[in-house]
């Protein structure tokens, strides 16, 4: 018989979807035509992006995984190319990762519930195959194989509940081929921030939230100030995998997600919250539980398109790097949130990984110094501890939190996940009901995120590790953390001020630069001031060096940058600037920043001040005056107008007056 007339021996029902989905298919041609004319040796990135954005995205199936491979491109591998080479050894033969235990817990658990009615063609016609449990069985072998794979090609990973939802949708739609490659970059260059030993990086993407709201809709953020935006968690934590049931949707969304940076699903969060505003403003403010209740469970159904458009939208109306509370200034330079913000698709595995080291030592610097603030906040009553404590320019807990707050504030947690055996879409494991919080230790080389068998332990009351670490040079040290090239720039930047300087500090604060900028004013002083004198004195006579410049120039610089940085931070303080969303709005770290790099303008005004022409001198001190002021007050505004009016105000004028009495102390001290 020839195959044209061979019978469909397929259910009524089937046949009539195959034929649906073929006419469905016929419209999306044109769009598929185009997909296929941007990939192969050379792709068109920039168009694919743009498919991908568009209404309807990569289209189906066929154009995503089984033609041109375009969600790998967008990923930054081509399978075409192989340029990147990655493992090859089998993955059987490589050392077992430390969460495979888990792993397999989780794949036993996959593939159990499907809304087939949505299902495309091709993924309908498997899913009526592999009604036997043989295939059910293949299917998560090869969803255990990808995982695996990726674990042991990449130890340092650790893996997270709900990283399965997200290799299932890539198995399904690339395959067993292709999916450990693309997972491989996903994990260390999209979602690194999910597998690294604490969860705080990725409670960190979180924290945008309010900001991203408030730049939309101040009413609504105000409404939700009491509810700590972890409703969020599961959705971004899994790319919206575990919260949405329809796999056709998913494949749409990450369509998106993958032709944008990570930021976008924080966007995307963000707008879901918008358009269910009238719903929570039903809600009571003053009922946090019943608002994180509604905001954990997405609204059904989604009209994806139209949530993608708008975010989109609001994207580029409110990029990340202007949204208020200083948010983006508080992301790690070395999240993904930054990371791929520009071409990511030029990264490696291998930045990848330095990526990952370079956060995971960042986690530990701070996990040092919140051991060290919990050690000085027991001991609070010591006035020696208390000066430490503001030395090290972190914010003492505020014991007014929620347990769970006050324990995610104050040291680095990791997520556990335990799971309803008889639930499961894609396979979902229920995140918003069951999560719970173990501590990380930075110093087990095998730090596991995933620990089934253990339960909650409070934190520690002893204060032996906190010691050791307050009390050795290595504390601090992590103030000192920076080369000569971000000192340099810092500095140009305080002098040429073409963006927010708190935003360069990009959240690492340094305490280098503000010494030896303050030590080279405080010698130049004492040098031009002793010029100025020679110049000024009689010759009949020998002249004598004035050493008394010397103490006074120290004293001078170094009490004034020392001593004025702390009343500020304790004032902002006091009055509530830091109440902002998040974190505190400015550490007192990032005030001895700010001002220690406002004095590298009287490096030149002191080298140049010397002359006998005293309006000259006046010039000059006024000019290094109103340059120094203008960065101070520029870069401080944003801070203290979280404040009250009145006392914004109160604060701006005590912050140039005492820049005045510095200014004029050098004019009549040293170039009198």
């Amino acid at each position: 018989m020839d195959c044209h007339e061979a019978t469909d021996d397929r259910p009524a029902a089937d046949r009539q979807t195959t034929e649906v989905g073929e006419k469905l298919s016929a419209l999306a041609r044109p769009k598929s035509d185009h997909i296929l004319d941007t990939c192969g040796e050379e792709p068109d990135i920039g168009a694919l992006v743009r498919f991908a954005t568009s209404p309807g995205g990569l289209v189906n199936d066929e154009v995503r995984g089984e033609v041109c491979l375009p969600g790998p491109l967008l990923l930054g591998y081509n399978p075409l190319k192989k340029a990147e080479s990655t493992e090859t050894a089998a993955w059987q033969h490589l050392p077992r990762h430390k969460d495979e235990d888990q792993v397999r817990l989780d794949v036993d658990r996959s593939f159990t519930y499907y809304p087939k009615t949505l299902l495309p063609v091709l993924l309908l016609r498997l899913a009526a195959q592999d009604q036997s449990e043989p295939q059910l069985d293949r299917r998560k072998g090869e969803l255990s194989a990808v995982i695996t794979t990726v674990l042991r090609q990449h130890p340092i990973l650790s893996y997270f509940q709900g990283f399965h939802d997200i290799v299932q949708v890539f198995l399904l739609v690339l395959g067993v081929d292709h999916a450990a490659a693309a997972v491989s970059r996903l994990s260390l260059l999209r979602i690194r921030d999910f597998m690294l030993p604490s969860l705080e990086p990725s409670l960190a993407h979180l924290h945008l939230l309010p900001s991203i709201l408030e730049a939309e809709c101040p009413k609504l953020r105000q409404h939700l100030s009491q509810t700590q935006p972890f409703f969020a968690l599961a959705a971004t934590l899994t790319l919206y995998a575990h919260d949405i049931q329809e796999y056709s949707d998913i494949a749409r969304l990450f369509d998106f997600f993958l032709a944008h940076g990570a930021v976008v699903s924080v966007y995307f969060f963000a707008i879901i919250i918008l358009s269910r505003r009238d719903e929570l403003f039903e809600i009571p403010a003053d009922e946090p539980e019943m608002l994180h209740s509604v905001l954990s469970k997405l609204p059904k159904p989604l009209d994806l398109e139209a949530l993608i458009a708008q975010t989109v939208s609001l994207y580029q109306k409110y990029p990340p790097e202007n949204l208020p509370f200083r948010a983006w200034a508080r992301i790690s330079r070395y999240s993904v949130l930054k990371t791929t913000v520009r071409d990511f698709r030029q990264q490696t595995l291998y930045d990848g990984v330095e990526y990952f080291n370079l956060q995971v030592a960042q986690l530990r610097r701070q996990q040092m110094r919140r051991k060290a603030m919990a050690t000085l906040w027991k001991n609070r009553r010591s006035g020696g501890r208390l000066g430490l404590a503001i030395f090290a320019g972190r914010d003492l807990p505020d014991l007014q939190k929620t347990e769970t707050s006050l324990i995610m504030a104050n040291r680095g947690y990791d997520v556990v996940v335990d799971v309803d055996d008889n639930e499961g879409d894609l396979g979902h494991t229920d995140l918003q009901e069951d999560l719970e919080f173990h501590s990380s230790n930075f110093n087990d080389t095998n730090h596991s995120k995933i620990t089934p068998d253990s339960t909650y332990q409070p934190p520690s009351s002893s204060s032996g590790s906190s010691k050791r670490y307050l009390w050795t040079l290595s504390f601090y040290a992590q103030f000192f953390a920076v080369d000569t090239s971000h000192v340099l720039h810092r500095c140009f930047s305080a002098l040429v001020p073409r963006r927010p300087f708190l935003d360069i500090l990009d959240g690492n604060p340094d305490l280098y630069g503000p010494f030896w900028i303050a030590t080279t004013v405080v010698f130049i002083l004492f040098l031009t001031g002793t010029i100025s004198q020679y110049l000024a004195s009689h010759h009949d006579k020998a002249f004598v060096y004035n050493f008394k410049l010397l103490s006074g120039a120290a004293g001078l610089i170094y009490g004034y940058t020392a001593i004025v940085p702390i009343a500020l931070w304790g004032l902002l303080k006091w009055f509530g600037s830091g109440n902002a969303p998040g974190e505190s709005n400015i550490g007192l770290v990032e005030c001895w920043a700010l001002y220690g790099y406002a004095n590298v303008i009287w490096i030149p005004v002191a080298l140049i001040s010397w002359s006998p022409i005293s309006i000259l001198n006046y010039v000059f001190v006024a000019v290094g005056f109103a340059v120094s002021a203008l960065f101070l007050t520029r870069n401080l505004w944003p801070v203290v107008s979280v404040t009250e009016a009145k006392v914004s105000r109160i604060l701006v004028i005590g912050v140039v007056a005492a820049h005045a009495g510095l200014a004029i102390a050098i004019k009549f001290l040293f170039f009198a």
